[in-house]
């Protein structure tokens, strides 16, 4: 069974340029079939179709520029910083985390993991507790 299937595969592979263009000619063929069958409705599609499309103009008409008659100058600019790094500040517990491919925890991270009860999988490590935000993180 195993070997058919390799052979069918081979042949496959061998003859896929032949069977493309069969099967894109079967396609045809059952398109025309249908084509000439419904012919009428085919046509009245059609004809709809060109009613209800709008032709284009011509000429497309442009926008016409409006004409500057003032210059007004431009007045003092005011830098305003807005400083978006200041967030209430909180505790982080302490947790696993998952590290980039190709990264390894260090040994004492995971002798303080398995202190608290954690075995690390490979690209693991352990984030002790810590705060973070506000002025003084």
């Amino acid at each position: 069974m195993e070997k058919e299937k390799k052979i069918f595969v081979e042949w496959v592979k061998e003859h896929k340029k032949e069977l493309i263009i069969g099967g894109v000619s079967i396609v045809a063929i059952i398109a025309v079939i249908i084509g000439i069958k419904h012919h009428q409705t085919l046509e009245e599609a059609w004809t709809s179709l060109k009613k209800s499309v709008k032709k284009t103009p011509e000429t497309i008409p442009t926008a016409k520029p409006i004409p500057v008659t003032e210059v007004v100058p431009a007045k003092d600019i005011v830098e305003i910083n807005i400083v978006t790094t200041d967030r209430i500040s909180h505790d982080v517990a302490e947790h696993l985390r998952n590290l980039p491919e190709g990264w390894k925890a260090s040994a004492e991270k995971i002798a303080i993991a398995a202190e608290h009860g954690y075995e690390l999988l490979p690209g693991q490590t352990w984030v002790e507790a810590y705060r973070t935000g506000g002025l003084a993180s």
